[in-house]
């Protein structure tokens, strides 16, 4: 990164400074010809009013000619006379005289058009100016002036090596400065990734904290939430691990102390060896119904789960609910009343709302007092169905009422043994609810029961094999 940062800006300001050194050489070349041949114009216009003062044309004098080559001499130049016939009349280096110069120059000057230029790639500047006749106003002939300008070559060598130095001095300044800026840009990234690098490593404990540009100090927050919700999903899958094994655990440890007590004994009794059976049948029938929950909730996960989806009457779902699990509550005496405010059909997943249901109901009877009550009532609530399910048993305690959704959570452990309980029945009922886009939420005083609500849209989203809503 540090790299593409100087190899960027380098390139990004070496670009606009090579191109403002050759504009800038240019424009100090081109200036300083411009003020050569304006001076050296001048001088021809005085030459030229000198020349048109005599009888230049009629017979050339000495002092005439000594003029012509003064000026010559002042600008290191060859000048050239030329008359209205186009023929050289007077040349300062004396080969061309009598022949015959045609040129755009010469033509635009018999125009009384002057006209400067400059050659810079033959080393050579040209003027050409008219020559009056004595009224000062017919044009008799020309004066055209070339000048050797190789010395600019010299200046301009000058020039174009201190433009030079210039640059270069730019491009180690910029180079020195981008390498300055690249390291402050790239160290809290360094250092960004290196505590990234550790806490993958499992070597930083504390939060992640870069807080020298704003960039990095977002990034460090999303690093450190990331960093908590996957702690808690780790600690979450620890204790889920740890609690699976117990639970699995636990009725076969019972089931073996009870076998090796059968086999270390001789002659037992009829009665004793069906009294240890019918417990090895109980820890069998526990084992079973965890390892079915367990299953329940790997069917249920958002991610691979799939909704199949069906118009149902929930009125008749519920009352054949209740129907099934009469013979529990008959055992306790209990009574279970079913209150409809309407008749209700909704698209949902019968499957996953009975089981929801049924595990709320069943808690509901395990968990009440003797000859006490269950009430289920349906109703319609801003196009979700609402199912509450209110018992009168021994309550959940206000500290733990968030937690009895969670995985294994139990709050009487000992009571939940008894009654073969393995503390997933609540976590199946909120995955089966919140998979259809619902709620489940519940109520409770100890010692006086529990309500539990359960909300459904009346119509939900159907679920592709990949888990995503369609």
């Amino acid at each position: 990164m540090r790299l593409w940062i100087i190899v960027g800006s380098l390139t990004v300001s070496i670009i606009p400074a090579t191109i403002i050194a050759v504009l800038s050489f240019r424009t100090h070349e081109s200036r300083m010809a411009d003020g050569y041949l304006s001076e050296m114009q001048g001088d021809a216009h005085i030459l030229s009013n000198r020349l048109s003062e005599g009888s230049f044309w009629e017979d050339q004098t000495e002092e005439q000619n000594e003029l012509l080559v003064q000026y010559a001499n002042m600008h290191d130049a060859r000048a050239v006379v030329v008359d209205r016939y186009y023929r050289i009349v007077a040349d300062t280096y004396g080969s061309d005289v009598n022949d015959t110069m045609i040129s755009r120059e010469v033509t635009n000057a018999f125009s009384g058009k002057e006209s400067k230029n400059y050659f810079r790639d033959q080393g050579r500047a040209t003027s050409a100016v008219p020559l009056y006749g004595s009224d000062g106003s017919s044009v008799m002939g020309v004066l055209w002036t070339s000048a050797d300008v190789t010395l600019f070559d010299l200046v301009s060598q000058d020039v174009r090596q201190f433009v030079l130095m210039i640059l270069i001095g730019i491009i180690v300044i910029s180079a020195l400065v981008i390498y300055f800026i690249s390291i402050v840009l790239t160290h809290p990234i360094r250092k960004l990734e290196k505590q990234m690098d550790d806490a993958a490593h499992g070597l930083l404990d504390s939060e992640l904290k870069v807080n020298t540009f704003n960039e990095t100090r977002q990034m460090s927050e999303s690093f450190n939430v990331l960093k908590k919700n996957y702690e808690v999903i780790d600690n979450s899958r620890r204790e889920f691990v740890a609690n699976v094994s117990h639970e699995l655990k636990t009725p076969i440890t019972s089931m073996k102390v009870l076998a090796d007590s059968l086999l270390e004994q001789e002659g037992v009794p009829v009665e004793l060896y069906q009294e240890f059976m019918h417990d090895i049948a109980s820890q069998l029938d526990r084992e079973t119904a965890i390892i079915d929950d367990l299953l329940a909730l790997v069917k249920l996960d958002k991610r691979t789960g799939v909704l199949h989806l069906s118009d149902v009457n929930i009125n008749e779902m519920l009352e054949r609910l209740i129907k099934q699990l009469g013979p529990l509550a008959n055992v306790n005496d209990l009574s279970v009343t079913f209150e409809s405010h309407r008749n209700v059909t909704a698209r949902v997943d019968e499957v996953k709302l009975s089981l929801a249901c049924m595990n709320v109901l069943e808690n509901a009877i395990k968990y009440n007092k003797p000859s006490g009550s269950v009430k289920v009532s349906l109703d319609l609530e801003e196009e979700q169905c609402v199912i509450t399910i209110a018992d009168t048993g021994i309550g959940i305690p206000q500290d733990e009422l968030d937690k009895v959704f969670e995985r294994f959570y139990r709050v009487d452990k000992s009571h939940a043994q008894k009654l073969g309980g393995s503390g997933l029945g609540l976590s199946i009922v909120r995955q089966a609810i919140e998979m259809q886009g619902g709620s489940v939420s519940a109520e409770s005083q100890e010692g006086t029961g529990t309500i539990v609500t359960i909300k459904v849209p009346m119509s939900v989203e159907a679920v592709t094999e990949e888990g995503g809503r369609l």
